[in-house]
C-alpha cells in the first residue's frame, strides 16, 4: 500500500480527518513499518499530497479529506481573517474550544501533549486525537503523577525522558483555588502553571495568587485569558500557513 493510499484510508475511517499524531498511532495497524524515521516519510507524502490538493488542512498538525466540511472552525475564520474574539464569542462550550486550541499550539510549538479531558472534542476533532500522548510518563511519585494525570492540558518535553513544561488548567465558573493548590503540588518542578479563564475573572486569580502558600510563587504562575489563547491559536495558523508554503 503506498503512503498516500494509507493516509486516505485512515481519513476515510475516522470521518474524514486525522491529526498528525493520529496517524502516526494508526499506520502501523495498516502496513509494515519501515525501518528508521518512518513518520518523516509519512510526513512528507502527507505535505505534497496537500499541495496537490488531495488532502487539506483543518487544524494545527490536522488534516482532512477535500469534502471534508469544517465551515465555522477556528482554522477556517483564522484563514478568513476573522478575529478570534468573535470566533470565540460563538462558542457553546468555551472550555473543550480552549483545551483543543492549547493542545494543537503545544503540538505546533514541538511539545508532547496531553489531556486528561480525551473525550470531548474541539470542531469536531476529538481531544483524544489531538494529544501525542494518552498516558503520563513515569517521570516522578505516582502521587504527583496523578496530580499531572489530572490536569486540563500538559505540555511536556519531546525527549527520550519527558517532564512537564507548561500546566495548563481552564477555569470557567470555579475560583481557582482547587486548581492552584493542585498545582502547587508540583512547585519542585521546572514548570510552569498557568489558569485559563475569560479576561472578566483575571481580578479572581489576582485575589487568589496574592494569597498564602501561592504568594511567595506567584511569579511560577500566569494567567493568560480565552481571548489571548484563541488570539495565539489564530496567529500560529498564519504562521503556519506561511512556513507550509515557504518550506
Amino acid at each position: 500500500m503506498k503512503w498516500n493510499e494509507l493516509i486516505g484510508q485512515i481519513m476515510q475511517k475516522n470521518k474524514g480527518m486525522a491529526s498528525l499524531n493520529f496517524l502516526y498511532e494508526q499506520a502501523p495497524k495498516y502496513k509494515d513499518m519501515p525501518k528508521g524515521d518512518w513518520q518523516k516519510t509519512l510526513r512528507g507524502v502527507l505535505y505534497r499530497e496537500v499541495n496537490k490538493g488531495k488532502f487539506k488542512k483543518i487544524g494545527l498538525g490536522v488534516y482532512a479529506l477535500p469534502e471534508y466540511r469544517d465551515e465555522g472552525s477556528a482554522y477556517s475564520n483564522a484563514l478568513k481573517n476573522i478575529p478570534a474574539t468573535t470566533y470565540l464569542k460563538h462558542l457553546k462550550d468555551q472550555h473543550s474550544a480552549i483545551e483543543g486550541m492549547l493542545i494543537e499550539i503545544g503540538n505546533f510549538f514541538g511539545y508532547l501533549t496531553y489531556s486528561s479531558d480525551l473525550n470531548k472534542s474541539f470542531d469536531g476533532k476529538k481531544l483524544s486525537e489531538l494529544c501525542g500522548t494518552a498516558k503520563i510518563p513515569e517521570f516522578t511519585y505516582a502521587e504527583l503523577k496523578e496530580v499531572i494525570r489530572k490536569s486540563d492540558t500538559v505540555w511536556l518535553t519531546k525527549t527520550r525522558l519527558p517532564f512537564p513544561k507548561y500546566v495548563f488548567e481552564v477555569e470557567s465558573t470555579t475560583d481557582f483555588s482547587r486548581s492552584l493548590l493542585k498545582m502547587f503540588q508540583l512547585i519542585n518542578f521546572d514548570a510552569r502553571f498557568v489558569l485559563v479563564a475569560t479576561e472578566s475573572r483575571k481580578h479572581i486569580y489576582t485575589d487568589r495568587i496574592s494569597k498564602e502558600p501561592f504568594a511567595d510563587k506567584a511569579e511560577r504562575f500566569l494567567f493568560r485569558s480565552f481571548e489571548a489563547v484563541s488570539k495565539l491559536y489564530f496567529n500560529s495558523v498564519e504562521h503556519y500557513e506561511l512556513k507550509f508554503k515557504f518550506l
